[in-house]
């Protein structure tokens, strides 16, 4: 502002207007913090429409995580496709562990060899967490381990040992299968753990846990086949530090059996349903807090048999697919995906035992997913699986989401 031409008035009219912005911009700068807009939206470009993906504190404003669990059994392909993308994620997850019936760990991943030095040293350049998955799924062999303090002790002792021994800072728990009645033995296990990690340094738990809608399981569900209620999210939220529900693997989670009959009027074998899934996580949140809480996104799909029957249909499971896979069997019966209204990836086709129904996540159903967790304010999401099968686009998605948080740390460098 040129003083000797507006004059003194003049100045002090430019000075009350900078004043007058700033205190709006202030205003409405702290209105828009932890405002709760359950109306945003996934624009085209993959980033909430309106909305910037930034690293404040605030829910709306919280860094986006993400993670992926990376398996054993494609160790090789899944630690290639991370090769270049690796800045994509907050965290990998190794499917590293197993466990034996006595609580001993079994090293699955076996770390100590390639391609595990050189992505290691990758995610140590990206400041990338590598924090091992300990994967269980011996329900005889849990109850016992559970029901005996002796050997409860000495497994939570295998896994401080084993983090210890690394250098790792945490590790994420994935029990799956438990029976219903171990519960509490469950729950013990896990605040024995958390107490134990926390005086190790403070060593972070992860918890991964089977997804449900409900407090109590349906009429007939006993034992194992009620896995899911096995888990306490009340416990869940007090001793673990991020909770991931895996909201996948839909019909097998709801009807827990792998030949079963749904009345729908048409063929539909979600995996993945996006309202469901939201549902999972609206449950979910009544008892863990939303920046604890992650969802657990898919990027593969599941194939069925199924079958008319006089009042729905008949569903006997095949077999899991990738993606690339989904899309080579389409394409060999010259037919063409559609997308379901749950945003999934499906198709039928006529095989030499009947018709076969397909449902597979792709890059868009994970922006979907992505959409849910951040109009919910969740911490973030993990994928299941990283294992060079994925949609080609699903790495393009995820840079979306970084390049935006990038955008505002730059913007906003006091922002955590």
């Amino acid at each position: 502002m040129n003083t000797r031409t507006y004059g003194i008035v003049g100045y002090i009219a430019m000075m009350a207007t900078v004043v007058l912005v700033g205190a709006f911009f202030l205003w409405t700068n702290g209105a828009t913090v932890g405002k709760n807009d359950d109306t945003a939206k996934v624009s085209e470009n993959g980033v909430a429409a309106g909305v910037i993906p930034n690293t404040s504190t605030g829910p709306e404003n919280r860094k986006f995580f993400v993670s992926g669990w990376l398996p054993y059994w494609a160790k090789e392909a899944g630690a290639a496709s991370l090769r270049g993308n690796m800045n994509t994620f907050t965290e990998i997850n190794p499917f590293a562990y197993g466990v034996n019936v006595d609580g001993t760990l079994v090293d699955t991943m076996q770390l100590g060899m390639a391609p595990w030095p050189e992505l290691i040293a990758d995610a140590d350049r990206a400041d990338v967490r590598i924090v091992p998955t300990i994967l269980w799924g011996d329900a005889v062999a849990m109850h016992r381990i559970f029901s005996d303090e002796t050997l409860s002790d000495r497994h939570i002792a295998s896994i401080v040992a084993m983090l210890d021994y690394h250098g790792f800072s945490g590790v994420d728990i994935d029990y799956e299968g438990k029976d219903i009645a171990d519960r509490d033995g469950f729950s013990s296990f896990l605040t024995k753990l958390h107490e134990k990690l926390s005086a190790d340094g403070g060593k972070t738990l992860n918890c991964t846990v089977e997804a449900r809608t409900q407090d109590t399981p349906p009429d007939g569900f006993t034992g194992t086949r009620a896995m899911s209620y096995a888990n306490d999210y009340a416990v869940l939220d007090r001793v673990c530090d991020t909770v991931r529900v895996m909201a996948y693997d839909q019909v097998l989670q709801v009807h827990r059996a792998n030949t079963f009959t749904a009345s729908n009027p048409i063929p539909t074998a979600p995996n993945a349903d996006s309202r469901w899934a939201e549902e999972v996580v609206r449950y979910a949140l009544r008892y863990v807090s939303p920046d604890k809480l992650i969802l657990g996104v898919p990027t593969y799909g599941w194939e069925f048999r199924v079958e008319k029957i006089s009042d729905g249909y008949r569903y006997a499971r095949v077999k899991s697919i990738s993606y690339p896979d989904a899309i080579v069997e389409a394409r060999s019966a010259d037919i063409t995906p559609t997308r379901t209204e749950g945003g999934e990836l499906s198709f039928t086709y006529q095989a030499s035992d009947g018709t076969h129904i397909v449902t597979v996540d792709d890059a868009e159903s994970v922006r979907n997913k992505i959409d849910i967790a951040k109009k919910l304010h969740l911490k973030g999401i993990s994928l299941f699986k990283i294992d060079g099968l994925t949609d080609p686009k699903l790495f393009d998605v995820l840079s979306i989401y970084l390049k935006s948080q990038r955008l505002y740390k730059a913007k906003n460098p006091l922002a955590g």
